[in-house]
């Protein structure tokens, strides 16, 4: 809170500094452009002085306010630290040895709090939620939601609420969702996927959140696919639906989403992406093959077609999906690829050789010395010596 009042204050005091030394030297040059004043020594030294003492001011008071600042910022920081750590020991006892609990919690002591749930798992993160409440911070919270208050003072509710993890603030949470506020609406919906991820929520519930709000269309690709990841493995059902039912763009975000996830439930809704016209699509499923090692057994035709994609970074994620197929027909696909004329494509297959124990190794070896095609042969070669240099 006063940093923020201490970074208004300077702005203002930066905008005082500003408007004297512009008006000194706008009163100096008035003085010297003017014949009959210029002619004046008496005045023209008078105006310099006012010139001096103002910058002279300026800077005093700007060496002033940082000394008073920072000696006051350390001065908080160690306050709230103090209290921090008091808040601490008295949770700590209300935890593990049945303290009674206080009568009264302050801001810094239900962050407190609720930083120790972020740290506890099982029954001990439970019981601090059941603690939460008792101690009306739940309700101090809603209300905070509901009425008038200063946006930093929401902002910081909804953190709290991140990691609560409380199925009673959710309808609040949607309805933040839809706030006109941009900050707010973003912090809604993370606290929200965050809070339903940690929770025992089922995927069918968050699908029937998420769908309704994500058809609203007010967010970034960039927050809906931190969405998807923050609800984890509870994100199940919302993006096997995504990626039936909705349009390209958020398949997108779904798929950029499933790369960090790898939820293998999502696999079979994968597949007919694969034949999509979008090169950018079939390129993020293949890179949810490659972020599980593993290509579907139906998908492997599919895989070896688009290692002849007319788009190279194509041909490039697919080359890299092949250390998840384990046919033997997959060497002699590699071994003629290596000839692609993009150098990520051939990059990649060679990598990919490697990976698959002494067959690899031997594909590669006959690549280096008998390939029709020079840049194969090239490729090939300097990835023996990269694994025999240790570079």
């Amino acid at each position: 809170m006063w940093r923020r009042f201490g970074l208004i204050s300077l702005s203002l005091l930066a905008f005082l500094i500003v408007g004297v030394i512009l008006g000194t030297l706008a009163l100096l040059s008035y003085v010297l452009l003017k014949p009959e004043l210029a002619q004046q020594s008496e005045v023209v030294y008078r105006v310099l002085l006012v010139c001096i003492v103002g910058g002279l001011a300026a800077i005093v008071l700007t060496a002033l306010y940082q000394v008073f600042y920072f000696t006051y910022t350390e001065a908080m920081q160690r306050k709230v630290q103090r209290e921090q750590e008091k808040w601490s020991g008295i949770w700590f006892a209300v935890l593990f040895e049945q303290a009674p609990l206080p009568a009264r919690v302050s801001e810094i002591g239900a962050d407190t709090l609720i930083l120790l749930k972020e740290s506890l798992k099982g029954e001990a993160a439970d019981h601090i939620r059941s603690i939460y409440e008792q101690c009306g911070l739940l309700e101090r919270d809603q209300k905070a939601m509901i009425g008038w208050n200063l946006l930093e003072r929401r902002v910081r509710v909804l953190e709290r609420w991140a990691v609560l993890a409380d199925p009673r603030t959710y309808p609040t949470l949607v309805e933040y969702c839809l706030h006109p506020h941009p900050e707010l609406r973003r912090l809604a919906v993370l606290s929200l996927a965050r809070s339903m991820g940690y929770s025992d929520v089922g995927p069918a519930h968050v699908a029937v959140t998420f769908e309704r709000l994500l058809n609203l269309d007010r967010f970034g690709s960039g927050w809906i696919e931190q969405v998807l990841v923050l609800l984890g493995s509870s994100s199940v059902k919302l993006i096997q639906d995504i990626l039936v039912r909705f349009p390209e763009p958020m398949k997108l975000r779904a798929l950029n989403a499933l790369i960090r996830l790898r939820l293998w439930e999502c696999l079979p809704e994968c597949l007919p992406l694969l034949r999509s016209h979008n090169p950018e699509m079939r390129a993020a499923v293949l890179k949810v093959f490659s972020s599980l090692q593993y290509v579907p057994e139906e998908a492997t035709t599919d895989v070896a077609v688009l290692l002849k994609d007319p788009v190279w970074f194509v041909r490039s994620q697919a080359a890299l999906a092949f250390a998840g197929i384990h046919e033997e027909w997959a060497f002699q696909k590699l071994y003629d690829a290596l000839a692609d004329q993009a150098w990520w494509v051939r990059h990649n297959i060679a990598g990919v050789l490697l990976q698959k124990g002494p067959k690899g190794m031997e594909t590669l070896q006959k690549a280096a010395h008998g390939h029709p095609d020079r840049y194969a042969r090239d490729m090939a070669s300097q990835q023996i010596f990269a694994l025999q240099t240790g570079m």
